[in-house]
C-alpha cells in the first residue's frame, strides 16, 4: 500500500462518517479498525480504468467479502466520493468513485483535500 493509501485509509477510519446513517462510528469501533491498520495491504486494484480503488487484504492475503455486516464509511473528495467499506469488521475495500461519468482519477487524494462532513440535512 502506498503511503498516501494508508494515510487515507487512517484518515478514513478516524474521520468519515456511516454512509447509511449519516453519522459517526463509535469510539470503540474506531479504534478496532485502526487495530488493523499494521496488517492491511493493499490487494486486486479496480480494472475500471476510471478510479485507483483498492481491495484491502489483511497479514495473511485474506480479503473479506461481503457478510452478514457492512458498515460503508464516506466522505467526499474533488469530483469524487469517498467510500470505505468495513465486512463483518473487517477493513475490505477502499473505493474513490468520479462523480462525472468520463472522469479519470488515477490516485486517492492528500488526506487535507478530503471533507468529512456529514451528508444530509444537518450538514
Amino acid at each position: 500500500m502506498s503511503p498516501r493509501e494508508r494515510a487515507v485509509l487512517e484518515a478514513m477510519i478516524s474521520h468519515a462518517h456511516d454512509f447509511a446513517e449519516s453519522s459517526s462510528p463509535d469510539a470503540a469501533s474506531r479504534q478496532r479498525w485502526l487495530a488493523q491498520l499494521a496488517g492491511t495491504r493493499a490487494g486486486r486494484r479496480c480494472e475500471c480504468g476510471t478510479c485507483p480503488s483498492i481491495a484491502l487484504e489483511d497479514a495473511s492475503g485474506r480479503t473479506p467479502t461481503m457478510a452478514d455486516s457492512r458498515v460503508v464509511l464516506s466522505a467526499d473528495a474533488p469530483g469524487a466520493l469517498l467510500l470505505l467499506f468495513i465486512d463483518d469488521d473487517q477493513l475490505s475495500y477502499l473505493e474513490l468513485a468520479p462523480l462525472e461519468p468520463d472522469a479519470r482519477i488515477a490516485e486517492f487524494p492528500a488526506v487535507e483535500f478530503i471533507g468529512f462532513a456529514p451528508a444530509g440535512p444537518e450538514a
